[in-house]
């Protein structure tokens, strides 16, 4: 599109030139010849001249569009990047706030006298266990995502 555009203008130019033609002969004679040639050829001179502004005018258009539908794809594959990372944030914590809330339930019911102390202290070494995991499974998470450039708001 962009070099369809580039050649118009190319031919426009060159039209310009035979257009002043007219013109000029109009100018040097002045008295005795017909003014309707040069009278038209002016009026056709500016009229390519607007063409011309008008091409330019487009072609820049044209050069900024592109330029826009690249920063949009290249946007939106970092979304669908960014936004597993996120999903798979949310996920972690998710589970990670299901096994607290587990956890104090338990506690409660400890405290209650429902849980002998063996039992919490296993359940409680068993959730550690798991916390330690999700944590360092979350961390790791969000570190990629740091470096893939998600958290920065200036995107």
């Amino acid at each position: 599109m962009f070099t369809i555009l580039f050649f118009l203008q190319v031919f426009i130019l060159r039209e310009t030139r035979k257009v002043q033609k007219p013109i000029d002969n109009f100018i040097r004679q002045r008295r005795g010849s017909d003014p309707y040639p040069a009278f038209m050829s002016v009026k056709i001179r500016r009229l390519q001249q607007w063409a011309l502004l008008c091409l330019c005018v487009l072609s820049v258009l044209c050069v900024r569009i592109s330029s826009l539908k690249a920063q949009e794809e290249s946007l939106k594959a970092w979304e669908v990047q960014c936004h597993d990372y996120f999903e798979e944030i949310i996920k972690i914590q998710d589970l990670r706030q299901r096994l607290q809330r587990g956890l104090n339930t338990i506690i409660e019911n400890h405290e209650r006298g429902y849980l002998t102390k063996e039992k919490l202290d296993i359940t409680v070494q068993m959730w550690h266990n798991t916390e330690s995991g999700l944590r360092t499974k979350v961390t790791a998470v969000y570190d990629n995502a740091y470096a893939e450039g998600c958290f920065e708001t200036t995107n």
